[in-house]
């Protein structure tokens, strides 16, 4: 899990230093409360709860907003013949999420790239299912616009 819980508190999270931090902080949090996990099905969303937390903690302390590097997103794969198309794609994504909020980069990021249902997101950001509805939609529109060339989001 912990490839997959850094890279998404990497779109979070600015600096590298801050992410292991937040990546230690969360795994004593799972360590200490295991015991509180009454569905262990539901492990996933409560570690990308915890981890989700721990990273909304920081950036209110810092007041930081999350970018995501196109090395990050080609380092998750190790074929070296597909790495310049992995690169092209990442740095397309880049770019895409980086016009977007922060709101609409974690739900871009959570349902498509982490592929979370809407009630695991619902939980590990701490919102109602209606808000995330909301802001996938939302999101998506946004998206599109990008993509389109409309609008600077």
């Amino acid at each position: 899990w912990e490839p997959r819980l850094y890279y998404y508190i990497r779109r979070i999270v600015e600096n590298e230093n801050d992410v292991w931090d937040i990546l230690q902080e969360t795994w004593l949090a799972v360590f200490q409360n295991i015991r509180k996990l009454q569905d262990p099905l539901k492990f996933p969303t409560w570690l990308y709860r915890i981890g989700h937390n721990k990273a909304v903690n920081l950036l209110r302390k810092e007041n930081k907003y999350a970018q995501i590097t196109t090395e990050q997103i080609a380092n998750q794969y190790e074929n070296n013949t597909t790495i310049s198309v992995v690169k092209e794609q990442a740095e397309l994504v880049h770019k895409l999420l980086g016009k977007l909020k922060l709101a609409h980069r974690e739900i871009i990021t959570l349902y498509f790239l982490e592929g979370f249902s809407i009630n695991e997101m619902a939980q590990i950001i701490g919102v109602s299912e209606g808000t995330v509805k909301s802001r996938l939609y939302y999101a998506k529109h946004k998206l599109h616009e990008v993509l389109r060339g409309k609008k600077d989001v």
